[in-house]
This record gives C-alpha cells, sequence and structure tokens, in this order.
C-alpha cells in the first residue's frame, strides 16, 4: 500500500459540494452563493481561446431585448450584466409554484489573455450570448463597452 498524500483543497470541495446540496434541498437552487462569489442566478458561460481570440459564450434564456444585456472588457476581465424581467401578466398572489428567477445578475470573467476591447464583437441570438476578442499584445489593453448586435 502506497503513501497517499493529502490535500486540503479536495476536502473543501467535497465539503463544498455536500453544503450546495444540502441548500438546495432546502431553499432550491439559486440560494446560495458560490466560492467566486457568483450566484446561481447568473448565466453559464463557457471561455475558449483560438490562436487569434478569446471567445465567451452565455446562456441567456429569456431575455428578449439585447438593451437588457451589457457586455464590458476592463483591462483583463469580462463582464457581463443583464436583467431577466417578470411575465407583466403574472401576478404574485395567483403565483402557485416559482422557480424561475428574475432580476439582475454580473459576471465578471478573468479573460485568459489580453485582448483589444476596440475590436470586440457581441451578438445575441436564441438565448445565447457571443462575445468575440482578437487577441492583443501585452501591454496593450483598455476598457470599453461593447455593443450587442
Amino acid at each position: 500500500m502506497g503513501i497517499v498524500r493529502w490535500d486540503p483543497f479536495n476536502e473543501l470541495s467535497s465539503m463544498r459540494h455536500m453544503i450546495d446540496r444540502y441548500l438546495d434541498h432546502f431553499w432550491g437552487r439559486g440560494a446560495r452563493h458560490d466560492l467566486a462569489g457568483t450566484t446561481g442566478f447568473g448565466p453559464r458561460i463557457d471561455v475558449y481561446q483560438t490562436e487569434d481570440e478569446v471567445i465567451a459564450t452565455a446562456e441567456l434564456p429569456g431575455i428578449q431585448a439585447k438593451d437588457d444585456i451589457d457586455v464590458r472588457i476592463d483591462n483583463d476581465k469580462l463582464t457581463i450584466r443583464g436583467e431577466f424581467k417578470r411575465s407583466q401578466d403574472l401576478k404574485e398572489e395567483h403565483s402557485v409554484y416559482n422557480e424561475r428567477y428574475f432580476g439582475t445578475f454580473t459576471r465578471v470573467i478573468q479573460l485568459p489573455a489580453r485582448v483589444r476591447p476596440e475590436q470586440a464583437r457581441a451578438t445575441y441570438n436564441n438565448g445565447i450570448l457571443e462575445i468575440r476578442m482578437a487577441k492583443s499584445d501585452p501591454g496593450e489593453n483598455w476598457g470599453r463597452r461593447i455593443p450587442v448586435q
């Protein structure tokens, strides 16, 4: 039998998952904050890179207007803000069961490489937000708001 090195972070991760399951069971998914500081309410995001660009995609089902999405690049961080709006014809007193979240969210993602904000493009189609950011040379970076097409 070999010696196994103890990893305290593995223990913390396991404990976090147990607590998350407990909170989800009693208060429903989204009632907790994860260790990264985001809520369960925010969109799921994938970030990947090619040789020339960094691409981020986010799931934003139910957002109707592109004006409800705000995308910014500041230094090496991508910030996505938005709002899921409640249907106007739904009244709280008529509600029997609510699982869907309505309200604002913010996600801040550390980018894996420096990008050129002035060349970034964001498109929103069928509930998926895609942000394409051209990579830049080190030291060439500043912030900018990216219009969503």
